[in-house]
């Protein structure tokens, strides 16, 4: 496998400015110059200190969400997420956020992947995904405007899911994250 294409030259950085922001977001553009002599200007959103998804597990179930997304503007299957807080490491983040969302603690958490990113070419949101086992009841109070529901799932059910094509499960840090899971569970095949 050469990926040596990723050690490419990067491009020259120049301006960079917020040029809007909100309550969560900061816009940013810059001007590049690439190593061919090629000028642009990009633009991305600037996420923060990066933010976490669990996929917990009982040893017989996935705990899957159906919460709100405002981007599509339609309630969705997914899992557990949330922002890294100041001062907090992605393993207390995970843990704070299954407690303020669906109401569980974990014992154990695994890193599934050092990091995923979503819309690299326009979004800096760096995402780590955990496995999270020896699960125990502890709810924390959390932001959500609404009780989110929990849907169990088998392994099985899991991966039907992630192969139908036609398959209401659609969130792509998702499927990526169970797929992970189920490898680290011994449950892909």
């Amino acid at each position: 496998m050469d990926l040596s294409a990723l050690n490419r030259t990067l491009p020259q950085v120049a301006n960079r400015k917020v040029s809007q922001a909100s309550r969560i977001f900061r816009i940013e553009s810059m001007d590049l110059t690439f190593s061919n002599g090629a000028k642009a200007t990009y633009e991305r959103i600037m996420g923060g200190r990066g933010a976490v998804m669990a996929v917990p597990f009982d040893g017989t179930h996935f705990y899957l969400t159906v919460e709100y997304a405002g981007g599509v503007m339609a309630y969705v299957l997914g899992l557990v997420k949330g922002k890294i807080d100041e001062g907090e490491t992605s393993e207390q983040a995970v843990v704070r956020e299954l407690e303020e969302e669906i109401g569980l603690g974990s014992r154990k958490v695994t890193l599934l992947k050092k990091e995923m990113t979503v819309a690299p070419g326009m979004l800096d949101l760096r995402m780590y995904p955990y496995l999270c086992e020896d699960l125990y009841p502890s709810q924390s109070k959390g932001d959500e405007p609404e009780p989110i529901d929990v849907v169990k799932l088998t392994p099985a059910e899991v991966r039907e899911l992630i192969m139908d094509p036609d398959s209401v499960l659609t969130e792509g840090r998702t499927v990526a994250a169970l797929v992970l899971a189920l490898n680290k569970v011994g449950a892909l095949s």
